[in-house]
């Protein structure tokens, strides 16, 4: 039987210090969950909010040795301790404003560490490691190697500056503004997400399209900097040090028609204070962007009559109508390798979003045995590149195929499918097998 949970997410890892282990609880979010019994018959809890949206998490005490651990609470003295107020966003605020990052687990309680060398020993150990990052990235985005390379080293040389203990004229010309193009679906909006969550610093991806210059309908560069206040849980500190990521920046270049050029040539205007470390204002809050990574993504459709990315040169950029001044300051373009037939089957074999990995779990959540021919892996990769985005249309075009028999499965009328090329098989790209009811 599955339950919804509110509770903190930690994670657990074991430490030796001073010839004493200590099991060491690191406090990651206060998150909502699923609470169920999976194959192996053990409670585990899978995150369906925030950031870790997707971990499965063993539930604290469990004899699961689980790498993230959950401690849930009851949902009705959460609400009655939040004035009878089921506000799960204002919930999750006050539960981070009040918990304590450290915790060590003694006697099944978790218990607050107060000694500070021991809190300085833990921080050493979780000094980013670059290689196990580039490692971790791998195991989603395929085909990108030199570009998740690229990508991780100028962030990682940024939160080396904006941490150390230069001044803020310095630390913005040190650190660097990054432009990522390359087709849609190449990866590179789960690159920046991925690498997010690594670096545990705050970031939101901001639509190019929704900006408006001053005078003009919509949303303001300061609206996006209040969105980052707001996902670092109102630390300004915390947030002037994180990454805002702008994407469609191509399309600030398009000319629908003289009143649209007018404002998008605004917007790349405005763009120019927030590179140069200008101060915003919003709310009484006074928001310096000296420290803030500032990452543009964009498509960039037709730069080039081949298409070849790779070969694309500044004036490429000033002629397909961004503004000479913007490009000066982005100092690094990393272009992305246009995705292959052959990369897609990659990408469905071997990433951890792979809807042929995805609906692995789901199917044994639910007890369903799963298995898939390649024929049918040729057969969803053929199909995702007809529509031309990428990896994108990959769960797309997945949960065409499958939808059909999601509903048998769901009223528990089978226990195995299996995925196969449906030109051989009536077109239908699934066989399903019956349940046997004897064992019931």
């Amino acid at each position: 039987m599955a339950e919804l949970k509110l509770g903190y997410l930690f994670k657990r890892k074991y430490v030796t210090y001073e010839e004493i282990k200590y099991e060491i609880y690191e406090f990651i979010d206060y998150v909502c969950g699923i609470v169920f019994i999976n194959s192996n018959h053990n409670y585990v809890c899978n995150v369906i909010s925030g950031e870790n949206m997707g971990i499965n998490a063993s539930i604290f005490n469990s004899n699961v040795n689980s790498e993230y651990t959950f401690l849930s609470e009851e949902l009705n003295d959460v609400i009655k301790n939040n004035n009878n107020y089921a506000n799960y966003q204002e919930i999750r605020n006050n539960k981070i404003k009040n918990t304590s990052r450290y915790y060590k687990n003694i006697d099944n309680k978790l218990i607050l560490i107060k000694d500070k060398k021991l809190i300085e020993y833990i921080e050493s150990k979780n000094k980013l490691d670059i290689d196990k990052m580039y490692k971790e990235i791998k195991k989603t985005i395929i085909s990108q190697d030199e570009q998740i390379k690229e990508i991780l080293s100028t962030l990682y040389k940024n939160n080396i500056i904006v941490n150390s203990n230069m001044d803020n004229d310095l630390i913005n010309k040190l650190k660097e503004n990054i432009l990522v193009y390359g087709s849609s679906g190449s990866g590179k909006t789960e690159i920046i997400k991925i690498i997010s969550k690594l670096f545990r610093v705050p970031m939101v991806i901001e639509d190019a399209t929704t900006l408006s210059e001053t005078g003009y309908v919509g949303r303001k560069v300061s609206d996006m900097l209040e969105d980052l206040y707001i996902n670092a849980n109102k630390n300004i500190e915390y947030a002037e040090r994180g990454i805002l990521v702008i994407d469609e920046f191509d399309k600030l270049a398009e000319r629908d028609n003289n009143q649209s050029h007018v404002s998008r040539s605004g917007v790349q205007r405005s763009l120019l204070k927030l590179l140069d470390g200008h101060t915003f204002y919003f709310d009484n809050i006074k928001f310096d962007t000296s420290k803030l990574t500032i990452m543009f993504l964009g498509a960039f459709n037709g730069i080039r009559n081949d298409n070849n990315y790779g070969e694309v040169k500044t004036e490429d950029f000033i002629n397909y109508g961004i503004m000479r001044e913007l490009m000066g300051r982005l100092s690094k373009s990393i272009p992305m390798n246009t995705l292959k037939k052959e990369d897609i089957i990659k990408i469905l074999k071997q990433s951890n979003y792979s809807p042929i990995n995805t609906y692995s779990k789901l199917f044994d959540m639910l007890g369903v045995k799963y298995n898939f021919s390649e024929d049918f892996i040729k057969y969803i990769a053929n199909k995702a590149m007809e529509k031309n985005t990428g990896a994108r249309s990959l769960k797309t075009v997945f949960d065409e195929t499958v939808s059909s028999a999601l509903f048998q499965i769901f009223a528990y009328n089978y226990d195995e499918i299996s995925l196969v090329d449906p030109i051989n098989n009536d077109n239908k790209a699934y066989i399903l097998s019956k349940r046997n009811k004897s064992n019931f």
